[in-house]
């Protein structure tokens, strides 16, 4: 049996019978090996998977959804601007976050480190691997703050495309959306079954 990975943030974190992952392994016969982690960074997503290229399992199909450029690593914990603390864990860690926003960050530096670390990541890691990559965007960046910007990515199959968009069904959300944290992946049953059918599309070219 293949292996298949999911590498990104909850956009690709559902286990749920009506989750996209989950329909996509169906379809591939592929056990899955790796999942996305709510609210983790670009950085997070790195460093998984430099952890199994270490040890030598690589999934047969990685599949990376990248997500916004403004969120800070932690290796367990969601860090992003006006994170709510989680209850039980340490509230320091939050605080921490907070004063950086405040103080420290500078978001052309933000989008620049961005840029040069996914496409670097993109033409000098994941062009050596031999197996099957398809890269896709949980949340284009840029485009929300209105910015121009295009981020060429060119190893494995490349969906431009943003699952934010899709779960809102254009570019701002449709009037009265709310993301419902109960669905799988921030959508419908029947987006996650559009979705499934267009990487399934997507990994058979």
């Amino acid at each position: 049996m293949n292996t298949i990975g999911f590498f990104g943030d909850s956009f690709c974190e559902s286990q749920a019978n009506d989750s996209w992952c989950v329909l996509l392994a169906q379809k591939l016969n592929a056990r899955v090996i790796n999942w996305g982690k709510g609210g983790a960074s670009i950085w997070r997503t790195f460093m998984e998977y430099e952890s199994l290229k270490q040890i030598n399992e690589i999934p047969d199909i990685s599949i990376f959804c990248w997500t916004e450029p403004y969120r800070l690593y932690h290796p367990t914990l969601p860090i992003a601007k006006g994170a709510v603390p989680i209850k039980g864990e340490d509230k320091e860690i939050y605080k921490a976050a907070d004063m950086y926003y405040v103080y420290l960050q500078n978001y052309y530096k933000e989008e620049l480190a961005y840029s040069y670390a996914l496409q670097w990541f993109d033409r000098h890691v994941l062009s050596d691997n031999p197996k099957k990559v398809l890269q896709t965007w949980s949340i284009k960046p840029f485009e929300l703050a209105g910015r121009d910007v295009e981020i060429d990515l060119q190893t494995g199959t490349y969906v431009n495309e943003s699952m934010l968009e899709f779960a809102w069904g254009g570019k701002t959300p449709k009037e009265g959306f709310k993301f419902d944290i109960g669905l799988s992946n921030h959508m419908t049953t029947e987006q996650n079954e559009q979705w499934c059918a267009k990487m399934l599309e997507a990994l058979s070219q």
